[in-house]
């Protein structure tokens, strides 16, 4: 038995609906920021042939195209279910937050590539002109992850764009760093040597959005959510003599969706199955993130012989 959705994040009050216009107005208003940002630092980095703030640069592109990209996918993610995808594009989300993992990497291999030809061949930098481009970047940096910061814990994009803001921010204070010592020193190879730094630190947080949005295109458990209490739960309900076939994953961010199978007690009649399975319904959301239900009530087990019907879950949850 199919049970109504919930909203997403429904253990939120209030948060629904509000919080996805929310965290699209704080994208709209980081995207326009981080673009006049990269604009800045491309045209100072080329002048002032700061490896460095072209690596800032680059990562800022990267910011503005996926938060582009994010923007598109809430749009056309809102498009109704159809026939042919009966779930909807929730997952459109879920596609843009790979893109942008995967292009964060594209970025970091090729300031490596460039940051090792440089240690070998110093290039001069015009490190006045570096420093006061940098510094601006790092306070509209600084204000774009405070504006995303608030939405960052549920959408899995918001959360990367603010990811993105917040290592940009700290990219461009280590180019101010390093701008002023050079200023000071003339040791150019600094350059190319904090470009290394700042290309680890992309390929990393690029790393871990792919990895999230990997989990969830592969339907792992999402990991807010413990299947074992939940099987726990549901054999400590009067009736219920056995759970099977439980499984839960993630439609897109914040949206979880579970199926089980429900062996309850062959004297229940057909009205008493129908209210434990309501009852079972509303304890699992109450108690769990859970949005979309799937609930087979049955007298007896008929769980898949495919191997994956998660029985030794159900022998845990029974001891």
């Amino acid at each position: 038995m199919s049970l109504p959705d919930s909203p997403p994040h429904s253990h939120t009050p209030g948060s629904g609906h509000d919080f996805r216009r929310a965290s699209r107005r704080a994208l709209t208003l980081t995207f326009w920021l981080l673009s006049g940002i990269f604009v800045t630092e491309l045209a100072g980095g080329l002048y002032s042939r700061s490896l460095a703030l072209l690596a800032d640069a680059g990562h800022l592109l990267t910011d503005v195209a996926a938060i582009g990209l994010a923007l598109f996918a809430q749009w056309y993610g809102q498009r109704p279910a159809c026939a042919k995808r009966s779930y909807g594009f929730r997952r459109v989300e879920i596609l843009a937050a790979l893109i942008n993992g995967v292009s964060l990497w594209m970025i970091a291999s090729y300031i490596v590539y460039e940051a090792l030809g440089r240690l070998a061949t110093p290039v001069p930098v015009a490190s006045s002109t570096m420093v006061v481009i940098s510094t601006v970047g790092l306070l509209v940096q600084t204000t774009a992850a405070l504006i995303l910061l608030r939405a960052s814990g549920e959408s899995l994009n918001v959360k990367g764009a603010y990811v993105h803001a917040a290592t940009d921010a700290i990219q461009s204070a280590a180019v101010v760093v390093t701008g002023l010592v050079m200023m000071a020193t003339g040791l150019w190879q600094l350059d190319p040597v904090v470009s290394l730094g700042m290309a680890a630190l992309i390929a990393y947080s690029g790393g871990k959005i792919a990895w999230e949005a990997t989990a969830v295109l592969m339907e792992s458990t999402p990991s807010n959510v413990d299947l074992l209490a939940i099987a726990r739960a549901l054999r400590e309900v009067p009736g219920v003599l056995r759970v099977t076939d439980l499984h839960a994953w993630s439609i897109t961010t914040g949206y979880n969706a579970l199926s089980a199978h429900i062996e309850t007690d062959p004297s229940l009649d057909a009205k008493q199955r129908e209210d434990l399975c309501a009852e079972l319904g509303g304890q699992l959301r109450r108690d769990f993130p859970l949005h979309h239900l799937t609930l087979q009530i049955e007298t007896q087990c008929t769980m898949c012989r495919d191997g994956h019907c998660g029985q030794w879950l159900a022998d845990q949850a029974a001891q």
